[in-house]
Order: C-alpha cells, then structure tokens, then sequence
C-alpha cells in the first residue's frame, strides 16, 4: 500500500483522471456512483452500479462487527474501474492513502476476476479507511492480517455461503498457521507472502463456535484494526465459565476447534431465505395466542416468563436452535444466536435488565441481517464473472 500527500492524491484522483483512463484518446466515457462510503467510476455502467452496491454491502457488514469506533467518515473510498490496458500496477487492485486518511481503491477490471477478490478487496479499503479515520493517518500501517482475512471473506461467504467448502478443503490441504502467529502477524507483511487470504477467517469462525458475544467479538476486531496482538485477551475469552473444567492455552484450544471441523463432512448451509423464514417462524407466537395465550410481542415475554405454557414453548424452541446452528447461513447466524439467548434470558434470569439487553441484541442482529438480506438479494440480481 502506497502513500501520497493530499495534493497528490487529488491530483491522481481528478487531474489525472481521463488521461490514466484513457478516454482523451477513446470514445469511452466515464460513468460515476456515489454512495454513502464509495465513490466508484468505470467505462462501464452496470459495473459501476453492481460495485458500489456490493461497496455498500461491504461496509454495512463491516459496521456490524466493528463497533467501538465512529463509521462518519469525512470523505468517501475512491474507487477506480480500470480497464487492463490503462492499469500501472501489478495483481487485480491495489490500494492507496492519502496524507489526510483518504483513501483510493483501483481494480484491473476484467471479466476473470472474482467476486471474492472484489469483496475482500473493497473490505480492506473500508478499514483501511475505519483505521485512519478512528485510530490515526497512519494506523492502517500496523492492522493486523487476520482481521482482513477474517471480514474479507465473511463478506463474501455472506454472498455465497455455499463456497465454505473450498475453504474446509484448502485448509485440509495447506496447514494452518499457529494461532498466535496468525494474531501477531501485521497485515502488510501477510498480504506480501504466500499465505492464503483465507486465513484469518478461521479465527472468526472459531470465536463464533466457542459462543462469545457478537459484542466481545467486535472488540477483539476493533482492536485488532487499531494493530493490537489480541492473543492475551482470547485466551482469557475462550477459557470454561464452569471452574471444574480444565483451563486451556490459547493454541490448544485452536488446534482441537480447528482438528474436530477439518474432520467433519464438508457442512451444507440453508439459502438465506431459508434462515431467515426459520427464525422468523421461531419468533412468532401466533399459535399460542390462538390458544388463549396473552403474548403481544417478543417484549412480553418478560411478564409472561413464569406461565408454564409458555417456558415449555421457549425451552423447546431454545433445543431447536441450538440443534440446527450448524446449518443456519452464516449471513443469519447472530440473529439465531441471539434469539436462543433471548429465550435463555427470559428462562433462566430474573434482572429485567439482563432481558432487555438480550431482546435489544436480537432486534439490532435480526433488522441489521435482514436489511444486508436485501441488499444481498440486490447484489445477485446483478452479474459478476468468476
């Protein structure tokens, strides 16, 4: 990743525009998108558009996890379309800041590349640009590999959750990293050798199956972001809440979580709509109220926690989800995560507080998926070639 003064880069940016696209000496002309987080320019239209809607993509899912700091950046992601014959560059994009944390994307646009190179891509110009903006202009220099690995490629499975395959049989193939190489390492250095842009999302996937909260999860990305070794505190996150089981170190830990999936069945995930009508029918109580149950919403489950009825219809919808977990898309799974927990909360808990939280975690995760559903459904319609 280069750097350039501010008047450089707006040089690059705009003076330079037309002639590095080569439009002065073609009949092409530029189309240009602005969205919310990018600013997307290409010879084509429709590439535009799919670009700046799947940018959107990116960065309302990049929101949900990192939490701690602001998401109100003062200037939007440049990103340039670029024909192979105007590209000066070497790989499919490459990726520079300005002198004041702005930040430019530019792509060699053809139709071999990838859908999964484009959403890793546009995932590590947004926090590159989270960076700068929260944690200072030259920040992105010391993020950590393993969180642009990690929501590099849950943006894209979110996209395609079937293609978790090829994950399972890359990693079977080529071993993984240690667990706290894999923290330590700086991602300048891990994008520069051979190590699989996979990675890092294993982490991800065994924090998640360990059962933390989305919440402490997006701390250890934040501060992975802001270039810090999380490796002490995930230790302490991973670690058995009942005192009779046995304590574990951090890569113990993360050679049996890896060693018991690697040696599972490839695992096949719901569509999206599925997922989403699952838990939607898991939350709705239309049939126990067709029985005489006084239940208006989910909020009400609190004063209703102690009818009998109603504690058997949670705890049995409780096992359903935990059963089925495996199978939810990954797009939904807080969402189903934190609909057992509201359920467990309104069981087990008698803080009204403690239910509150849960029932404001769920409501957050299931609107959040359900609007990334739509823009989901959005992003398909349109045509990318792999």
């Amino acid at each position: 990743m280069r750097s350039c003064t501010g008047f450089q880069f707006f040089l690059c940016l705009v003076l330079g525009l037309l002639p590095r696209f080569g439009v002065a000496q073609t009949s092409e002309t530029l189309d240009f998108v602005e969205g919310r987080y990018f600013e997307v320019v290409g010879t084509d239209n429709r590439s535009v558009s799919f670009v700046n809607t799947l940018g959107e993509h990116v960065a309302e899912l990049c929101a949900t996890y990192l939490q701690v700091g602001s998401h109100e950046f003062r200037q939007r992601i440049f990103v340039a379309l670029r024909p192979v014959e105007h590209v000066e560059f070497d790989g499919d994009y490459q990726i520079n800041t300005g002198a004041r944390g702005q930040v430019s994307l530019d792509f060699r646009w053809e139709a071999t590349l990838k859908l999964e190179t484009v959403c890793r891509a546009l995932t590590e110009a947004y926090i590159v640009r989270y960076a700068n903006f929260n944690y200072g202009v030259e920040a992105s220099e010391h993020i950590r590999y393993w969180v642009m690995s990690a929501l590099g490629s849950q943006s894209y499975l979110s996209l395609r959750p079937a293609q978790q395959g090829q994950y399972i049989q890359e990693a079977r193939q080529a071993p993984l990293l240690k667990v706290t190489s894999l923290l330590s390492l700086k991602w300048g250095l891990g994008r520069e050798g051979e190590l699989s842009p996979r990675q890092g999302y294993w982490v991800l996937y065994a924090m998640r199956q360990r059962g933390l909260l989305r919440s402490d999860v997006g701390v250890l990305l934040d501060r992975a972001v802001a270039g810090m070794d999380v490796s002490v505190a995930l230790e302490l996150a991973i670690q058995p809440t009942d005192a009779d089981q046995q304590a574990s170190t951090l890569d113990r830990w993360w050679q049996r979580q890896m060693a018991d999936y690697l040696a599972q069945e490839t695992e096949y995930y719901e569509s999206l709509d599925a997922s989403r009508v699952w838990i939607a029918e898991l939350a709705n109580f239309d049939t126990y109220r067709a029985s005489g149950g006084e239940l208006e919403n989910l909020m009400g489950l609190w004063t209703q926690r102690d009818n009998q009825t109603l504690r058997a219809i949670l705890a049995a919808r409780r096992e359903i989800i935990a059963l089925r977990m495996e199978r939810v898309n990954p797009a939904y799974f807080n969402s189903a995560q934190s609909l057992g927990a509201l359920y467990e909360t309104a069981l087990e808990s008698n803080r009204r507080f403690e239910f509150i939280h849960a029932f404001t975690t769920h409501l957050s995760d299931w609107e959040n998926t359900k609007r990334l559903h739509d823009m989901t459904d959005e992003l398909l319609d349109a045509s990318l070639s792999e």
